[in-house]
């Protein structure tokens, strides 16, 4: 009997653990993007950086984000360009020189964007932005 207890309280202490054990970084992640996706007014910047991460080459990930410092672009209006335009456009945007105002104008119909005018004021601005690695 003693030794019956001796083997079942250890077992149930490790079934608890199993059952209360926080869920990998990786599947809290994907819980997080679904919920962002379905509801993007959650979305933070740290949202935001991992879609660029997934997206972007790490040079244009860090330009974008030193710009949205620079210029406090809020992480849902990040998210919405992210969504209309996709994170290309959205370093092109900031290349070209389009801060915060410029984002909202666009984003809010105020003003039209160009793509083709976007790609051509950003490779003048930074072209190192924009070079192919040898």
């Amino acid at each position: 009997m003693n030794t019956l207890i001796a083997l079942a309280v250890p077992f149930a202490i490790l079934v608890a653990y199993l059952v209360t054990m926080p869920s990998s970084q990786a599947r809290e992640a994907e819980s997080r993007a679904r919920r962002v996706s379905r509801c993007p007014a959650l979305a933070n910047l740290g949202d935001v950086q991992r879609r660029l991460d997934a997206e972007l080459p790490a040079h244009q990930v860090d330009f974008v984000l030193a710009r949205v410092a620079q210029h406090g672009i809020d992480a849902r209006t990040l998210w919405a360009w992210l969504d209309r335009f996709g994170a290309d456009q959205l370093v092109l945007a900031l290349a070209s020189g389009h801060g915060y105002a410029g984002v909202l104008r666009i984003l809010r119909g105020q003003a039209s964007y160009d793509e083709h005018e976007a790609r051509l004021l950003a490779r003048l601005s930074t072209p190192e932005l924009f070079e192919v690695a040898a």
